[in-house]
């Protein structure tokens, strides 16, 4: 996750969210639920074939198990890579909603003392 992925996701959470936040409604979401959202809009995916191949050209000596095997720790280690980087954009995310809904706020008091 890249730090524009996490700005970009947490503009759409307001965004979507805006009447509920000028209500005074909106709840942010937990970090569990903002791993389900980032999960849900932004695809990473392990290209196994590439793998396959990028493997296969280092240990070109290697048998199909041996193959295999790396491709199967590398696939594990790519997910385990993706879960923490999840956690860290959700944390990211939901601080950055944080700020948002700050400025937000200010944004319309400032507004409604030089209109009001």
């Amino acid at each position: 996750m890249y730090s524009t992925d996490t700005k970009m996701a947490a503009r759409q959470i307001v965004r979507e969210s805006l009447d509920q936040i000028l209500a005074g409604t909106y709840e942010i979401p937990s970090l569990d639920e903002m791993v389900t959202i980032l999960e849900s809009n932004f695809e990473y995916s392990f290209d196994e074939y590439k793998a396959k191949r990028r493997i296969r050209r280092l240990h070109w000596d290697w048998n199909d198990t041996q193959l295999l095997d790396e491709l199967d720790r590398q696939k594990r280690h790519y997910e385990n890579e993706i879960r923490v980087n999840l956690k860290v954009a959700a944390l990211n995310t939901i601080e950055e909603v944080e700020d948002l809904i700050k400025s937000l706020k200010w944004t319309i008091t400032e507004w409604k003392v030089k209109n009001l």
